[in-house]
């Protein structure tokens, strides 16, 4: 008899953020979308963005300056709200 295991992932990890305009970002590694929440209440997600752009942005010393220099001009966006 054969056994089945499951196992729940998490795809979707979150990062805070301490900037005078962004307040988090999240990833979903499963469909490789970053979604950036800004304090002025606007949220997008960047569409089509590997892995290790996420994993520079958790590890980046400024999280802005990341976004600004290697996300926001580099990936398709769509303004979600």
């Amino acid at each position: 008899m054969y056994e089945t295991q499951t196992t729940i992932q998490n795809t979707i990890e979150t990062v805070m953020v301490n900037s005078s305009a962004i307040y988090s970002a999240e990833y979903d590694l499963a469909k490789q979308t970053l979604k950036v929440y800004f304090n002025n209440e606007g949220v997008y997600d960047y569409i089509d963005v590997p892995e290790f752009y996420w994993r520079g942005l958790v590890a980046a010393p400024s999280k802005g300056k990341f976004l600004n220099s290697y996300v926001f001009k580099s990936f398709y966006f769509e303004r979600l709200g």
